[in-house]
């Protein structure tokens, strides 16, 4: 099983997503806002004639607003939608070292949402993230 992790920084937090789930990483060209569109929606943007949904990271983790647009996206596909997740920068591509342990401490709701876990790094403990989660998706039920 592949253990790579991408680290990403939002808002001064690192936060790591499963490598194998990113498709690229992109600079941020023009937003285009989406009229009611949920508040982590930051709008959309294009990669080579695809149209993504960008996802304000920074606010659906419940971080502090950034002073500055982001200049990075991590580019994802979740049930055949794009999105392009709205980092602050790319740092690292790098193993997972040992296993995800639980967070042993109180997160704010857009942590506790999107959490899967802390995992050691090279680069220290890092919040380890699911993709699904943070876009907003809710798990579907199976039928009986």
């Amino acid at each position: 099983m592949n253990n790579d992790l991408l680290i990403a920084r939002v808002a001064g937090e690192r936060i790591a997503m499963a490598a194998v789930e990113v498709q690229s990483v992109i600079e941020l060209g023009a937003i285009v806002p989406v009229p009611r569109a949920p508040g982590i929606i930051a709008g959309l943007a294009t990669q080579r004639s695809r149209t993504l949904t960008v996802i304000d990271v920074a606010l659906a983790l419940d971080l502090p607003a950034r002073p500055h647009p982001a200049r990075f996206a991590v580019v994802v596909e979740i049930e055949g939608v794009g999105y392009a997740l709205a980092v602050d920068a790319v740092e690292h591509v790098l193993p997972g070292e040992g296993e995800v342990q639980p967070v042993k401490m109180k997160l704010s709701p857009g942590w506790a949402h999107s959490a899967v876990g802390m995992i050691d790094t090279a680069v220290g403990t890092v919040m380890l993230v699911d993709l699904t989660r943070l876009v907003g998706i809710e798990p579907q039920q199976k039928a009986a």
